[in-house]
């Protein structure tokens, strides 16, 4: 037998009143089924819980020792109805967002500005991580949402367990420093190959513009050499400026404006694709849903 919240509430109320009929009054329930329900815990425990004075009952040694496990119980349940309940109301509940630390300076802040003003009672649980570690997090449904680049292989095909939007497309560039003898003339496109022998500074394996960068060389089958791998791509941006390195940069992020270096398009254009990326399901999730229904409706680029 299993104990449900009928019985450990009973339980629990009894204890703290001592009375068998002013507690089910409360309950609003008979007091032969508020004993039934007591009688219920005993059985399940194996042991009397109360020890009887009078008409007052009052908790013995077992009693006091089970307690505390039922009123945990009863909180674990309560707690769990709460989540439900937030889960299903797309005005107070939970949307668990992750998206890659690029777009913390300008896309996610965005976002929630917009969306919070016309919804302030939905909260968010926020996630920073790696492209790739972002989309296996929404997989494993770890996280509601992610917004990453690039386009996680297959995501928005038809048999895809993942939803994808596209959000904002930005140009890529080999970032050299102003000195580089590659970078006097300026914003004109360059191949790949022709800084194929330089020292790469680069994002941490598994991010967004570092995958990016491995399938460029990949297509092209060259072999970068990296001299330090970052998890920011401000500090990549940097220490480019300070001449350690060439390294792939997003043209066209405002919050990425770097000086002492020089951006030259890459020839064939390459770019970043920006978007939001989602585990297909059956079930409802009125906050989630909502939310992403927002974004999709935005076409986010950078000012």
């Amino acid at each position: 037998m299993n104990l449900g919240f009928a019985e450990l509430a009973g339980f629990v109320a009894v204890a703290a009143s001592g009375h068998l009929s002013d507690t089910a009054a409360d309950l609003d329930i008979s007091q032969p089924s508020l004993s039934r329900r007591i009688a219920r815990v005993e059985a399940q425990v194996g042991a009397t819980l109360f020890d009887r004075h009078g008409r007052r009952l009052r908790l013995n040694s077992r009693g006091r020792a089970f307690l505390p496990q039922a009123e945990a119980a009863l909180a674990a349940l309560d707690n769990g109805v709460s989540q439900v309940r937030r889960l299903m109301d797309p005005e107070h509940g939970t949307v668990r967002l992750d998206f890659m630390h690029s777009l913390g300076t300008w896309l996610v802040p965005e976002l929630l500005r917009s969306y919070r003003s016309a919804h302030p009672g939905v909260h968010f649980s926020l996630h920073q991580d790696a492209a790739q570690g972002l989309v296996e997090r929404v997989l494993d449904d770890t996280a509601d949402i992610a917004l990453v680049g690039p386009r996680p292989t297959g995501a928005g095909e038809p048999d895809s367990p993942l939803g994808w939007v596209r959000l904002s497309r930005q140009r890529l560039a080999i970032a050299l420093p102003e000195d580089h003898r590659l970078a006097g003339v300026g914003s004109v496109p360059i191949r790949l190959a022709e800084v194929a022998g330089e020292d790469f500074i680069s994002m941490r394996p598994g991010y967004g513009t570092r995958l990016l960068l491995d399938e460029l060389f990949r297509k092209a089958e060259l072999q970068p050499s990296f001299v330090f791998e970052s998890m920011e791509l401000s500090t990549v941006a940097g220490l480019v400026s300070a001449g350690l390195g060439v390294a792939l940069l997003p043209m066209d992020d405002p919050y990425l404006a770097p000086t002492g270096v020089v951006l030259r398009p890459l020839d064939p254009p390459a770019q970043r694709e920006l978007g939001m990326v989602w585990r297909r399901a059956e079930e409802p999730a009125p906050p989630v849903d909502q939310f992403r229904a927002f974004v999709a409706a935005r076409v986010v680029e950078p000012r």
